[in-house]
């Protein structure tokens, strides 16, 4: 039976051994006491509807548009890293050396795991969902603004580049089919023609759960490419009697040979850009099992990540944050790190498949020749149709690539009008604009080679390892003290990064 104390009315826990309403038992209250009359303490209630209400919309809008696998986004995280760059991996391996490559693909790869980690959790906290955003909320607007120009130079370069295959792809195809006098063997005609048909209507798409299913088709097929390089190589060794290791440097000749690989090594997993949009709209729930195995009996998403578990005394106790939406980013920064797991590893098993296996059955050839689509023969039917499966990889990486690049754009004119554009046509429009461009840049340029070299050890430096460091090592630790993990992450980040930088403007002017 409840009585009043102090003022208050007091429940079940009506007796001096409890803080009037508390649910936190006065062990020091010694019978003596019973007299003296004790202040009231604060109760700690519930949420009022109206509160919880707000909650309920405020998690309802998160969930919004959260239409993205946990499967599809490592199909659309290893889109946007796997491309032109897979072409290039036989000539890194002849570059670096066996050894040296394949331990610098792995600390690259943990490397760029870290600064991806970074980026979703600072998309999270900042609630944003682009890279130049988080620039923006940490650095001020004029960072922002150099950033989303530089941003818009990596993708477009990237975006010509891929056009620049798909042109050489049916060129040869055509050629070898139709005669080289075709109009279908023109180069200009390959690159329009698909571009207008196919990539397009794909760039169009604005949010990554639409391009999903694509992408899936898109990593499957790239595994096609693999077994015919594995095929042919394979039947390279055999007439060698498999004596491989003849003529294979397990390191690099020197120094220009290191720099002419890293390079390469570091733009070959960024997904950066797409990462934080990626977070957004992925579904917290999804797990990454197989459908023929079931689910886990009382399985349910929870995460101790950098956001943390929401707990039932955060919310109690007056966080910054609402327990369920704390919750709620939680989960999706655990899917998040599958996510990024996958990809990588995805990445590093098509990279190292098709580069290494093909450095050992010919290392000289591919000292030489850069591009893998360069190194078999036109009349090869196993590797004419593994290159329509890297043209069908290649033409889901567009709109993947493009989408940063259109954001940039958007955000640029955006600030050029005073944010009175439309969002919608203004997309449209700078898909229109993006689109063309790189088809007239691939018509008119041959080779991106040292293009790709100089973004991927300059701007990509910057972008994938400098930053997100910084990022790290400027924010201070939950215990105040800079000698921390997450703070020698930070360091390496941006020192490999600078490092990166340096050596290959270095290289670039010495050869």
């Amino acid at each position: 039976m409840s009585k009043e104390v102090g003022g208050r009315l007091s429940g079940r826990t009506n007796s001096r051994e409890y803080a009037l309403g508390s649910p936190v038992k006065d062990t020091a209250m010694r019978e003596d006491d019973k007299l003296l009359k004790v202040p009231p303490m604060p109760v700690l209630t519930t949420k009022m509807e109206g509160e919880r209400s707000a909650d309920d919309a405020g998690v309802a809008s998160e969930m919004e548009g959260r239409h993205l696998t946990g499967w599809g986004a490592i199909f659309v995280c290893s889109n946007a890293c796997i491309g032109a760059g897979v072409l290039a991996f036989p000539n890194v391996f002849a570059n670096g050396g066996l050894i040296t490559t394949l331990v610098l693909m792995v600390l690259v790869a943990c490397l760029e795991y870290l600064s991806l980690a970074v980026l979703v959790k600072e998309s999270q906290i900042l609630g944003v969902t682009q890279f130049q955003h988080i620039v923006k909320k940490l650095y001020g607007e004029g960072m922002s603004v150099f950033f989303s120009c530089i941003i818009f130079s990596y993708m477009f370069g990237a975006l010509a580049a891929y056009l620049i295959i798909i042109g050489d792809v049916f060129t040869s195809v055509a050629a070898r089919h139709m005669g080289e006098g075709s109009i279908y063997a023109s180069h200009s005609f390959a690159i329009i023609v698909v571009a207008c048909v196919v990539l397009f209507p794909l760039a169009l798409k604005r949010h990554f759960h639409d391009l999903q299913i694509v992408s899936g088709i898109s990593i499957c097929s790239l595994g096609y490419l693999i077994v015919a390089v594995l095929i042919r190589n394979f039947q390279v060794m055999e007439a060698k009697h498999f004596h491989v290791f003849e003529d294979v440097r397990f390191f690099p000749k020197d120094f220009g040979s290191l720099m002419n690989a890293v390079p390469v090594i570091g733009f070959a997993f960024v997904c950066h850009l797409q990462i934080c949009e990626i977070a957004r709209e992925v579904n917290p729930d999804s797990t990454f099992r197989l459908p023929c195995f079931g689910k886990k009996k009382g399985a349910r998403a929870n995460s101790d990540g950098y956001v943390g578990a929401a707990t039932e005394s955060t919310g109690l106790l007056g966080s910054r944050m609402d327990p369920v939406l704390a919750n709620l980013h939680a989960r999706v920064y655990k899917v998040m790190g599958g996510v990024m797991t996958g990809a990588l590893c995805i990445c590093g098993v098509f990279y190292g498949t098709i580069g290494g296996v093909s450095y050992l059955a010919e290392p000289n050839k591919w000292a030489k020749i850069s591009d893998l689509l360069e190194g078999y023969g036109v009349d090869d039917t196993l590797m004419e149709v593994g290159r329509v499966a890297l043209v069908m990889n290649v033409c889901c990486s567009y709109p993947i690539n493009l989408g940063p690049a259109r954001s940039a754009a958007m955000d640029l004119m955006q600030k050029l009008f005073d944010n009175k554009l439309n969002d919608a046509i203004l997309s449209a429009v700078t898909t229109i604009v993006i689109v063309a461009g790189s088809i007239a840049v691939a018509i008119s340029v041959d080779s991106l080679g040292v293009v790709f070299k100089i973004i991927g050890g300059t701007v990509g430096a910057l972008l994938i390892f400098v930053l997100p460091g910084l990022m790290i090592t400027g924010r201070p630790s939950s215990s105040g003290r800079k000698c921390n993990m997450n703070y020698f992450g930070g360091f390496s980040l941006w020192v490999f990064g600078a490092a990166l930088l340096i050596c290959t403007i270095v290289s670039y002017f010495t050869n």
